[in-house]
C-alpha cells in the first residue's frame, strides 16, 4: 500500500507533467490529440492519487480541494467531451501549490 507522502510525490509528478509539457493556451487543445491524452492521463493519476490519501491528511489540510481534484479525474474518464481545457490547465496550476504545501509537512 501506498503511503500519503508517495501518493503526494505522484500527484506532484504528474501536475508537474502537466505544467512542463503543455501549453497553457486551451486552444492548442482542440488540434492536437496527443497533448489532451497526455494532460488526460496525468489528471487522472492525479485524481487516482488524491482519492487513495487518507482521511486523517485530507482532514488536517481542508484548503486544498480533495473533493474538486478527485472529481475531474471523473469528469475526464466519464465525461471526456465535456471537458475544459483551460479550467483543467488552471486547476493545475493551483494545485501545484496546494500540494506542495502537504507534501512539505
Amino acid at each position: 500500500m501506498r503511503t500519503d507522502v508517495l501518493l503526494l510525490q505522484d500527484m506532484l509528478d504528474a501536475i508537474n507533467e502537466v505544467l512542463e509539457n503543455t501549453p497553457g493556451d486551451s486552444e492548442v487543445y482542440y488540434g492536437n490529440k496527443y497533448l489532451r491524452s497526455h494532460l488526460v492521463r496525468n489528471i487522472q493519476i492525479i485524481g487516482e492519487a488524491a482519492a487513495r490519501i487518507s482521511d486523517r491528511t485530507r482532514e488536517s489540510y481542508p484548503a486544498v480541494p480533495w473533493r474538486l481534484i478527485i472529481g475531474m479525474r471523473h469528469v475526464i474518464v466519464h465525461d471526456y467531451f465535456e471537458i475544459d481545457w483551460q479550467a483543467v490547465y488552471d486547476t493545475s496550476l493551483n494545485l501545484k501549490t496546494a500540494v506542495e504545501f502537504v507534501a512539505a509537512r
